[in-house]
């Protein structure tokens, strides 16, 4: 564990005779279902990727580093956040991130529909006991099942850059809880025959609150992977550390410059169409495009009743209620809209769109014109 009293950032290139064990090739791959015991549903790495996409969610960085990314599997995870406009995988084996050019480029999706802003992800071949310039002041770092793959010269120096260097708001680390073991029957040893250790929760939290106490951070612990019921005191399968930046000042080694090692495998840069509404008519676009596919589901709905009733007393428009808090529950409206208050701010004096005299629902009437050549439906929401 390292403590305040610990040097200074090590130059760059001198834990690197000690970084050959760096590259986590095969840890993307770690599948601890098969030494059988718990069975987890969805699959372990599924939750530790879909918890890193919930603080993604939750934390909305704009620039992100993946240390060790492999693969790429949690890259192709994040793709979709839209928050992100640099997303960036960093791992030692230069073969490895050659070989995973294609997972970073757009799909044809990604042209049909454009972000709504910059975006560009690459892959740069590095080892963490280094310093890049050029990563400095990212906003969020992750380090899934990474750090059991360290030498100790290299998991000593990763603090220093990781959290002394680089200062992103928020880190993420996830490594194996060595008690939860007991319940492999078919195990022995660690978990992957390249990790060089496994900590228990004591040992990780013993770690994690030094860095954190070192480098001006505060940490939380969590876990991924709950275990059959009854080994609650064994705790999850995987453990995690949420490290988030104290707004104090810190100056170690603040103007220190440690040029740019890191070797740049493959960028793709994805398209994008500004958006020059304002925030008001963004909310407004959005809620009439959700208000459209409600109403479509509910006259369909009504088409197939009616079919099976050969009830013919259908009125031909009716005054329909959509909740706010309905409305909000859509991706998209949540994008552009905080919450609530804010869509009921937005929508307040529009001549497009009408409230309830609570203020509670968007008020829509919804006319069936049977005369109609094209057949569709005209949804009047005033």
């Amino acid at each position: 564990m390292e403590d305040a009293d610990d040097p200074p950032l090590d130059k760059p290139g001198e834990a690197q005779d000690s970084a050959s064990s760096e590259s986590v090739g095969s840890a993307t791959g770690e599948d601890e279902e098969e030494f059988g015991g718990p069975v987890f549903s969805p699959p372990l790495y599924r939750q530790r990727y879909q918890t890193v996409a919930d603080l993604v969610k939750k934390y909305r960085p704009k620039r992100l580093v993946d240390f060790g990314c492999a693969e790429g599997k949690l890259i192709r995870f994040l793709k979709p956040e839209e928050s992100l406009e640099q997303l960036t995988g960093i791992d030692l084996e230069g073969e490895v991130l050659d070989s995973i050019r294609g997972i970073i480029k757009p799909l044809l999706s990604d042209f049909v529909q454009p972000r709504p802003r910059p975006f560009t992800v690459s892959l740069y071949q590095g080892s963490m006991a280094e310093c890049d310039d050029r990563f400095k002041g990212y906003d969020m770092v992750t380090c899934v099942e990474v750090i059991e793959h360290l030498d100790p010269p290299v998991l000593d120096a990763m603090p220093s850059n990781v959290f002394g260097h680089m200062r992103p708001s928020v880190v993420v680390v996830t490594t194996p809880n060595a008690e939860f073991n007991v319940l492999f029957p078919n195990f022995s040893g660690f978990r992957n025959a390249d990790h060089r250790f496994e900590w228990t929760r004591q040992e990780f939290q013993t770690w994690a609150d030094g860095v954190a106490q070192r480098f001006s951070y505060d940490v939380t612990f969590h876990g991924i992977g709950t275990g059959p019921e009854g080994t609650e005191h064994l705790g999850c399968c995987t453990q995690m550390a949420i490290f988030e930046r104290k707004q104090t000042p810190y100056d170690e080694n603040s103007t220190v410059l440690w040029g740019t090692p890191y070797e740049l495998i493959a960028e793709a840069v994805f398209p994008y169409r500004e958006n020059t509404l304002s925030k008001e008519q963004q909310i407004l676009q959005e809620v009439q495009y959700y208000i459209r596919q409600i109403m479509q589901r509910r006259v369909h709905g009504e088409e197939e009743e009616k079919d099976d009733d050969d009830d013919d007393d259908v009125a031909a428009s009716e005054e329909v209620s959509i909740p706010l808090d309905i409305l909000m529950k859509f991706q998209g409206l949540k994008r552009v809209c905080p919450d609530v208050q804010s869509l009921q701010s937005a929508l307040v004096g529009s001549d497009r769109v009408r409230l309830s005299q609570d203020k509670t629902a968007v008020v829509c009437c919804m006319d069936r014109d049977d005369g109609d050549d094209d057949g569709e439906e005209d949804f009047c929401s005033v």
